[in-house]
């Protein structure tokens, strides 16, 4: 798109009060510039009188008090904007008057780095796709996420970076506003990123950055509710019998092992190869905080790793459980399995509790912090606590289980406080027939 530049009078408003080279009852002089039918105005910091001025050839007049200095400053100008044309095409990017404005009048000079896209929705794409060069699915989907928000906010037309405005960024935010806290913090930091990084890339200013504009108190750190189980209906699942080659037997045999494992994340689990498991120990790195482990293995655990190893399902690529295998050939193959797993793992896992009367949400993030908090009720030491979680410091771990504390204090209450009849108050079985139905409709 073409940019026209020249030099105008600009008679819509006289000034009225004399500041540099301003003069009272005079027009202010502005270069103009025009892009598909869109016009921008800087100015020259010189005024004119309609006398002064030859509308024909748009310059002033020899008449002019300040002629030579004003022509001067013209030329600069008009010189300045066509060197940004000129090295925006040398490094074939599509350029616009915004841009050339911004560049010109910020206190930042702006050099785009090379092959970088200045519209918002090809660049964050440009990023999707570096992650997925580099086999990391998991920043490409938290991109790819945010581009959908972006795209939807645009209405599915691309944006230069410069272009976007006080009102796009307040629209960007009441479009998230109805999602939970959580996940409008999500959005809204990766929103941030991408304007972070497109300063860094030179492709706008930092005054161009939304935090001017949106101002959220859900960029602080969100703790989100942690959810265990109790220990006694941690028994009863322990205590259930699924059908052999049955995808529930499988869930209860994972649900287990993460268990037994120091609350291993289930994506980490999946990933776990045989040549991991060393004389009833594993060595793996976390994804994490990208930490490794290497421990030895509760019995439990080893137990469930022999009985995968005759399990009629194998995974062909040398992974312990079978879930990934040679077709997953990259990483976001793999990444993409996983979730397809977790997702069967956890509508398995939420049958199950609801088969010994758990009714509070249970997934494979549960296990991990039922881990913990059967050791806490337990009296282990939070030393040995801190270790098994594999957290940095004591306090690591006292904030984890700060949120895991509720159900010891109750039944400390319950134990301790008599009820009506004198006698203190006994916790009732629950039925587990109801899992005998759920565990024939799976297989």
């Amino acid at each position: 798109m073409e940019i026209a530049v020249k030099a105008v009078l600009w008679t819509y408003r006289t000034i009225l009060d004399t500041e540099n080279n301003y003069v009272m009852g005079e027009h202010e002089v502005r270069i103009r510039m025009t892009q598909n039918r869109d016009t921008k105005y800087m100015s020259t910091g010189y005024s004119s009188s309609i006398a002064n001025w030859n509308s024909e050839n748009n310059s002033p007049r020899s008449s002019h008090p300040k002629y030579k200095a004003l022509v001067s400053k013209i030329k600069k100008m008009e010189d300045d904007i066509h060197y940004e044309i000129k090295t925006a095409e040398k490094a074939g990017r599509l350029i616009t008057h915004v841009e050339i404005k911004a560049a010109l009048t910020s206190n930042v000079s702006l050099t785009p780095a090379a092959e970088k896209p200045n519209r918002i929705l090809a660049y964050i794409q440009s990023l999707v796709d570096h992650y997925d060069a580099i086999d990391n699915p998991g920043y490409a989907n938290v991109f790819y996420n945010n581009k959908l928000t972006v795209k939807k906010l645009l209405k599915d037309k691309d944006k230069m970076f410069l272009a976007f405005t006080k009102a796009d960024h307040e629209a960007y935010e009441r479009q998230i506003s109805g999602t939970s806290e959580s996940t409008r913090s999500h959005y809204l930091r990766t929103y941030y990123r991408v304007w972070n990084l497109a300063i860094e890339d030179g492709l706008c200013s930092k005054d161009h950055h939304p935090k001017k504009y949106i101002k959220f108190k859900a960029y602080k750190r969100i703790r989100t509710k942690k959810r265990s189980i109790k220990s006694d209906y941690w028994e009863r699942l322990l205590n259930l019998k699924p059908a052999k080659d049955t995808r529930i037997y499988r869930s209860h045999l994972l649900m287990q092992f993460m268990y037994y494992a120091r609350g291993m994340n289930f994506n980490d689990m999946i990933k776990l190869k045989k040549e991991q498991f060393v004389n009833n120990g594993i060595v793996y790195k976390r994804s994490k905080n990208k930490r490794n482990y290497d421990f030895e293995l509760h019995p439990e655990a080893v137990r469930i790793i022999n009985l995968f190893e005759d399990f009629h399902e194998q995974s062909d690529a040398g992974y312990i459980f079978p879930f990934v295998m040679k077709e997953h050939d990259s990483a976001k193959k793999i990444d993409v399995r996983i979730d397809s797993a977790l997702k069967d793992f956890n509508e398995d896992a939420k049958a199950m509790a609801e088969a010994v009367g758990w009714n509070k949400q249970f997934t494979s993030n549960a296990l991990r912090h039922g881990f913990a908090s059967h050791l806490n009720e337990a009296d282990v030491d939070i030393k040995i606590i801190q270790e098994a979680m594999g957290h940095e410091t004591q306090a690591d771990t006292r904030i984890y289980l700060a949120d895991l504390e509720d159900s010891i204090i109750t039944n400390a209450i319950n134990g301790a406080l008599i009820t009506r009849g004198g006698k203190k108050k006994e916790p009732a079985d629950q039925p587990v027939t109801k899992f005998n139905a759920i565990n024939k409709e799976v297989a």
